[in-house]
Order: C-alpha cells, then sequence, then structure tokens
C-alpha cells in the first residue's frame, strides 16, 4: 500500500511540474542573450549550471565578462552518510564545478570559493553575514556586473533563499546600478511550493538555449557526486529524474519588477 500510494504521488508531482513548467512558459516573455557583464552566484556546486547554464554558456560564447560565486562548501549534501569524508566531498565538489563551467566556457579565475558552511547560510551570526556581505560588496565592485543572477527567493532550500538576501543586501549596499534576476531550482522540482501571487512571476522571461543545451548537459554530466552513487550502497542525494527536470530548450527568470526605461528584447 505505501509503495502504491508513493507512486501515486509521483505521478501527481510530475503531472504538477508539467502544468508549473507550461504555466511559466505561456507566461514568460521571451527574451535574447545580452552583452551584459554578470555574476552567477549559486549556494552549491551545480546550482549554476542548473539554474543558468545555458545563460552562462552563451555569454560566454560572446567573450561577455562573467564570473561564477559559490557561497557554501558544499560538505553537507551527504552529511548522513559517515563513510564519506567531508572534507574530500568538499574537493571533489570544487573539482566538479571547476569542470563543469569549463565546459560552458568559464576560465577558472572567475570561479570563487567562499566556503561558508553547507546547510547554514541561514544561521550564521549577525557578525558572520555582515562578513559575507562585505565579500559580496568587495566582489561587485571590483567586477562591476550589470547583471547578478541569484536563485529564486522562494526557492524551498534555506541556502537558497539566504543566497538571495545576501546578494541583494550586498547590491543595495554597493550602490551599483545591478539588475537582479533570479533562477529557480527545488522550485521546479517541488512545483506545488510556488506562490502563484508573488510579483516576480508577473515578470518572468524565458532565454532560448538551444544553441548551447548540449553544453549544459554535458556540464551537468561534471557533477557526478551528485548524480551518481560515488560509494557502494549510497544513493545519490539528488532524487531520479531531477536533471531532467532542467534539460530544457530554454531557461527562465525573474525580476522584482519591471524596468521603468522601455523594455528591450534583451535580458
Amino acid at each position: 500500500m505505501n509503495k502504491y500510494h508513493q507512486k501515486i504521488k509521483q505521478r501527481l508531482l510530475s503531472k504538477s511540474r508539467f502544468i508549473y513548467l507550461w504555466w511559466l512558459y505561456k507566461k514568460s516573455k521571451a527574451i535574447a542573450v545580452n552583452q551584459k557583464s554578470a555574476i552567477v552566484f549559486a549556494p552549491h556546486q551545480d546550482d549554476e549550471t542548473l539554474g543558468c547554464g545555458g545563460t552562462i554558456a552563451l555569454k560566454c560564447d560572446r567573450k561577455v565578462a562573467l564570473d561564477v560565486v559559490f557561497l557554501t562548501d558544499g560538505r553537507a549534501s551527504y552529511a548522513e552518510y559517515p563513510q564519506i569524508c567531508p572534507d574530500q566531498l568538499v574537493q571533489i565538489r570544487q573539482q566538479e564545478a571547476i569542470q563543469a563551467l569549463k565546459t560552458l566556457g568559464v576560465a577558472q579565475s572567475a570561479i570563487h570559493f567562499l566556503g561558508k558552511p553547507d546547510g547554514g547560510l541561514a544561521v550564521l551570526s549577525s557578525a558572520e553575514r555582515q562578513e559575507t556581505i562585505n565579500q559580496l560588496v568587495q566582489l561587485l565592485r571590483d567586477r562591476q556586473p550589470q547583471e547578478v543572477y541569484v536563485p529564486y527567493k522562494q526557492d524551498i532550500h534555506p541556502d537558497h533563499k539566504e543566497t538571495y538576501a545576501l546578494v541583494q543586501a550586498a547590491v543595495q549596499e554597493s550602490q551599483l546600478p545591478i539588475e537582479v534576476l533570479q533562477y529557480p531550482v527545488w522550485t521546479r522540482w517541488v512545483p506545488h511550493q510556488l506562490d502563484f501571487k508573488s510579483p516576480e512571476l508577473a515578470h518572468a522571461y524565458r532565454l532560448p538555449i538551444n544553441k548551447v543545451l548540449n553544453k549544459k548537459i554535458a556540464a551537468l554530466a561534471a557533477y557526478q557526486s551528485q548524480y551518481s552513487s560515488i560509494v557502494p550502497g549510497v544513493e545519490p542525494i539528488l532524487p531520479p529524474g531531477f536533471i531532467e527536470c532542467f534539460i530544457s530548450s530554454y531557461e527562465i527568470f525573474f525580476k522584482t519588477s519591471p524596468v521603468k526605461q522601455k523594455l528591450s528584447c534583451e535580458l
């Protein structure tokens, strides 16, 4: 009976995902890649490729200045399995990120690992939180990006929500004219968590990535520690079918509010 209920639940979730993606596609406005310099902020190693790997590849193909910043060290993804050494996992995930981003066209010198505690962004002390914001402000002022990409602020993972909050605070503190674009990750997997009344959803955009979809797929394949068993007897940390949610001909982004000036056809 439990297995039967589990199958029914999975079918309902799969159907809701399809409806959600269809709704987002219809709701969103088509845009094209642009020449704006950017920084992609990711809570964990793989979020950047899942959420905007195609966008990264398109910008790199155009020789646009682009950096990727990972906030956490990724050590907690297998916290329940003592046979997996956390320090070793940190190294594995960093190398996977470097390989994935190389596939997308990002130079290693443009990849930054801040090493914050995986799963702990939301419980940083006041001093640690401000220190992190200061680091982000320094990166923004050094790189002077025109855009930043962050996880959707309502993504169900606490690290994702806090990454958005930290970056948003840093953007404000930097006093730079930066546009903030949000990419959904866990929201695509658990669509019933989506707040359909959220103002961001009124400003959804879709960027076609057909030309670089194979690059995105190859980059995702670099993250073997997340999608394959790295120790005999231990199941991959991410559920079956998760990665397929992101193998699409377009990527979705949200803006908090519409741009006041005349909106161009580019993101």
